[in-house]
Order: structure tokens, then C-alpha cells, then sequence
């Protein structure tokens, strides 16, 4: 089936950590080897059967489980997953979702997910994204012959293993005529690699994984996102109302691009026809009607002008995005990843020393990197704004000088020194603790400046299954900033004198971060200053 075979590398796997104390040394009558990671949902261990065969083995915490309706779903999406099969699916084994610690056994795969490949070696050649896509496009058709919708196909669910690419996570598969059990307004998928249709709150139809698959393909082929990154309402709006960029999408690709990231659902290719254009059968002799068609000016499909306003929903909180007025504008797009010392020829597999997936709690909330590992909503309750993004000189853009002057509460004006911080990293889809940051120092100005400087602040850290991770920021960063109802949004942000060194295991590289954060919660009074969102806590003293 595929086009052209992919080197397969060295083949290595993420180091296996040993089993904790406390840890079960058996569940389900499987041996633990020992700890592939861990995330908000429970432990996942590397597991054994009688024969040998390995196993990726789930184990949700308690806590989870004391929830009827997480029961009732976790049991529901099992019995769906056992019904999927296909060649190139993380095959779910067995799962106990009855048992006082409920867990589920997927197949092991030995290889790195897409994203890491793509964060540390950059985008793939073309002859590789042919043959990742063929095998996730399989893998999907399988996903929807069994009835089901995988609704949350992004590149860190798709892993690169030596026989090809394999699909995981069925978590939030659900079937495509089934009611969501999932709290009201609360959306399922991930907001880069989401269709309109999920974003609206509507039922996901197989459609909406051809959405993501066209999303993905941009991805593995130049290492950017459609719809840009920061601010998830941001997102959300762009996915809605604005078309996608596809700056430096191959020639070749960018019909199938277009043809998937359609507003309407009826006007995306099937599955067959994207492995008939993948195969590069002439459009007269595909399956069915032709829908992938030589590439346009303009993108993908418009959007409807008559679309007066969308409910995005984020949990707790309704936004209404109206079209009329300025759009937000496109945020910078983050560098192409800097080859620096990592310079190793490489394909889809490496290393599991330099498959590090930087992003989660630090980066993410704080900074506006995002990557494509776990990808939590950072926004704070309450009503989040939709600010006027900086233009990619870090100036304010033409719809941001229009604005009124922003506002400062008072309580945080001067000079304040970080004393503490509470964040985490996601690394191989699982989220670990990380520390670091004391020492920097930020300064609010009244004419609505925020100043921050790294230079004596001690570098970011995390203990990683491939090895200790360290992250140094260097120079000043300068934002402007607003404050309103305890929230504080960032507008604007200039990173031309700061720059990052990263490394993992004796392999580094250094790049000028970009991006707006996310608004933060804040309180502050005489001498103490906090600032919070999901995955992030950091308190600073006043100096001045």
C-alpha cells in the first residue's frame, strides 16, 4: 500500500522507568515491567502476558472512578474500542472497567509519536508523509466501519513505529449515533485538530477525522498548525470563520489539504479517495466523486457570510464569536524547529533521548508555545477574552492600536521577583512536575508594559523517562498587558532580545521563542503576587 517504504532508524522505544513503590506489580493478571509515564488520568505501565507478548496497560486512578458517569463512559468507550481492528491501530486488548482500579491493555508500540518527530527533526519528506497518511487513512477507515469516531486525531496520537504508523487512543472515541456522555459544553478533541462541526458542539460524523487527517498532513509536511496556536477561543474562532494558512504547504499536497479542511463536512473526500490521491491515481479514476481537485488561491472552503454568530463553548464558560468587526489576527507562527545539535539523519524514529515533547503546563500557559503533546485548556474560568494578537514584528497590529490604553491594577505596578513556581512538561503524551523560573524578575508599568527578565533566573527542569531536561531563558521579554476582574491578558509581546537553550541527554539546541500566553488569574497585595491558570502557579515577592 505505501508509495515508498520508510527507513525504519534505530527502532528505540522511551526508557521504561522503574516500577514506584506502592506501584501493583501485576494487574489483570498481567505483569508490570515498569512505568512508560503518567498523566491526569492514571499511570501507564509496560505490561507482559504469559507469552511475552508487551502491552501499554492503563491504570485510572481512583479518584476518577468515584464519578458514576466517568464509569459509565470509560466502560462505554471500552466495549467500543474492542470492536476496532485494522492494520494500523494500537489494537485495545482487554480492559477491566468494572474493577475497583479500572484499567485498559493496548497493543505496544515501539516508536515515537509524530509530534515528537516533527518537534525535534522537522517536518517529513514527502515520500514519508505519503506513507504516514496512508496508514492513518487505513486506520480511520477501520475506526469508521466499526461504527465509530476516533474525534480526536492529532499528530501525538499517532505513533511511528518500524512496521508503519499506528493510531492510539480511543479514549473519546465515540460511536457516530451515540449521545455524549461528556458534561454540557464541555468540547472533546484538541482545538488545532478539531472540524467546525465539533467546534459548534454538534454530533462528529466520520467527517470530522478527515478534517483532522488534512490537519495532520499539513503538520508532518511543514511543522505548522492551520489555524495557528495561543488563546483556545482564538483558535476556535479561526477553525469557525477564517480559513486556514497554508504558507509552505508542498505544491503537491495542497490539494488534499484544501479538500479536508473544508467548512462544509459534505465536501471533504472520503477516506478512499485520499488513499487513491495518496497513491496518486488520476482524479477521473478515483472512488466516487472527485473532491480532492487541483489546489485553489484562497484555501479551503469559505466561509458562510450568513453565519452571524457561533456558541463556542469551553466547559464553564460561553463566548459568542461574531464576524462582524475585525477578526483577531493571525498569530506569529512559531519558527521551524532548529536543527542546532540535533543533526543526526533521521526518519520518522529516534532516539528516545531527543523525542522530548516540550509544551504542557510552562511553555504552553505561560509563553502561548504550544506543541503537540498534551494539549490541556489553560484558559482560567470565567468569561475569556479575545484579545488583538501583536503582528509578527511584536508591534501591536492595525486592530490593537485602536484600542483604548491598557489598563493596570495598581496593586501590581513595580518590580516583583518569582519565588516559587508550580508547572508541568508533557513528554511521550504524559505530563511531569517541573520547576525552576525563581529568580526572574517582572516589572508592570503604568503605561500598561510588562517587563520580564531571565538572566538571573534559574533554568526550567523536569525528570524525563529519556533523561533530566533542562530549559535556560536568557535576556528580556516585553508584553503589553491589560487587567480586568482579576484577569490578566497579555496583548502584545516582543521577544527580539530573549532567546532559549533546551537540552535532554546531552542533546540541546536554542531558538527565540514566540507566541502570545494565555491570560492568567492573578491576586496581589503589599507584598505578594500570584498568577495561575490550569498546569501553572507561579508567586513572586515585590522588590519595589
Amino acid at each position: 500500500m505505501f508509495r515508498s517504504m520508510i527507513a525504519p532508524g534505530s527502532g528505540a522505544a522511551p526508557q521504561i522507568q522503574p516500577l514506584e513503590p506502592g506501584d501493583p506489580q501485576e494487574l489483570g493478571g498481567y505483569q508490570l515491567l515498569g512505568r512508560i509515564g503518567a498523566g491526569g488520568m492514571g499511570a501507564v505501565f509496560l505490561a507482559e502476558t504469559r507469552t511475552g507478548r508487551r502491552l501499554a496497560l492503563k491504570a485510572i486512578l481512583r479518584e476518577h472512578v468515584q464519578d458514576p458517569e466517568f464509569r459509565t463512559r470509560f466502560r462505554r468507550e471500552a466495549a467500543a474500542a474492542m470492536k476496532v481492528r485494522g492494520r494500523f491501530l494500537a489494537t485495545l486488548i482487554d480492559a477491566d472497567p468494572e474493577g475497583e482500579q479500572p484499567w485498559l491493555a493496548v497493543e505496544y508500540v515501539e516508536g515515537p509519536a509524530l509530534s515528537a518527530v516533527v518537534r525535534t527533526r522537522g517536518p517529513l519528506p514527502e515520500a514519508d508523509v505519503r506513507s504516514m497518511l496512508a496508514g492513518v487513512a487505513e486506520a480511520l477507515r477501520a475506526v469508521h466501519q466499526a461504527g465509530i469516531v476516533h474525534r480526536d486525531l492529532k499528530p501525538s496520537n499517532i505513533l511511528l513505529g518500524a512496521d508503519g504508523p499506528f493510531v492510539i487512543d480511543f479514549g473519546i472515541a465515540q460511536g457516530s449515533d451515540s449521545t455524549s456522555l461528556t458534561r454540557t459544553g464541555l468540547k472533546v478533541g484538541t482545538p488545532a485538530f478539531m472540524a467546525p462541526e465539533q467546534v459548534r458542539g454538534s454530533l462528529a460524523t466520520p467527517a470530522a477525522d478527515v478534517w483532522a487527517l488534512g490537519a495532520v498532513a499539513l503538520y508532518a509536511a511543514t511543522g505548522q498548525r492551520a489555524f495557528g496556536e495561543g488563546d483556545t477561543t482564538v483558535v476556535y474562532y479561526r477553525v469557525v470563520h477564517e480559513e486556514p494558512d497554508l504558507t509552505g504547504c508542498p505544491e503537491w499536497l495542497l490539494p488534499l489539504v484544501q479538500a479536508c479542511l473544508s467548512k462544509d463536512p459534505a465536501a471533504r473526500p472520503d477516506l478512499a479517495e485520499v488513499l487513491d490521491f495518496l497513491n496518486d491515481v488520476p482524479a477521473g479514476h478515483r472512488t466516487g466523486p472527485a473532491k480532492i481537485l487541483p489546489a485553489v488561491a484562497g484555501g479551503a472552503g469559505a466561509v458562510d457570510p450568513d453565519d452571524d454568530a457561533t456558541a463556542l463553548r469551553d466547559d464553564e464558560t460561553v463566548v459568542k464569536a461574531l464576524p462582524a468587526g475585525p477578526a483577531p489576527a493571525p498569530e506569529p507562527e512559531p519558527e521551524a524547529p532548529r536543527r542546532g545539535l540535533l543533526t543526526r539523519p533521521i526518519t520518522w524514529l529516534v532516539a528516545a533521548a531527543v523525542v522530548v515533547i516540550v509544551g504542557g503546563g510552562t511553555t504552553a500557559a505561560v509563553l502561548g508555545l504550544r506543541s503537540g503533546g498534551a494539549e490541556a485548556d489553560p484558559t482560567p474560568s470565567g468569561p475569556p477574552s479575545v484579545s488583538a494578537p501583536a503582528s509578527a514584528s511584536g508591534e501591536p497590529s492595525a486592530s490593537a492600536s485602536a484600542e483604548p490604553p491598557s489598563v493596570i491594577d495598581e496593586c501590581l505596578l513595580g518590580r516583583w521577583k518569582q519565588t516559587d513556581l508550580a508547572t508541568e512538561i508533557s513528554a511521550q503524551g504524559e505530563t511531569y512536575p517541573t520547576a525552576g523560573w525563581n529568580g526572574r524578575v517582572v516589572e508592570f508599568r503604568p503605561d500598561g508594559t510588562q517587563v520580564v527578565e531571565f538572566d538571573d533566573a534559574e533554568p526550567l527542569h523536569a525528570d524525563l523517562p529519556a533523561g533530566e531536561y533542562v530549559e535556560t531563558w536568557s535576556g528580556t521579554a516585553t508584553y503589553t498587558v491589560s487587567t480586568k476582574g482579576g484577569r490578566l491578558t497579555f496583548e502584545t509581546v516582543d521577544f527580539d532580545d530573549a532567546e532559549v537553550t533546551r537540552e535532554l541527554a546531552g542533546n540541546g539546541d536554542t531558538y527565540q521563542p514566540e507566541g502570545l500566553s494565555q491570560p492568567l488569574k492573578y491576586t496581589c497585595d503589599e507584598t505578594t503576587h500570584t498568577q495561575w491558570t490550569t498546569g501553572f502557579e507561579a508567586t513572586f515577592e515585590r522588590l519595589d
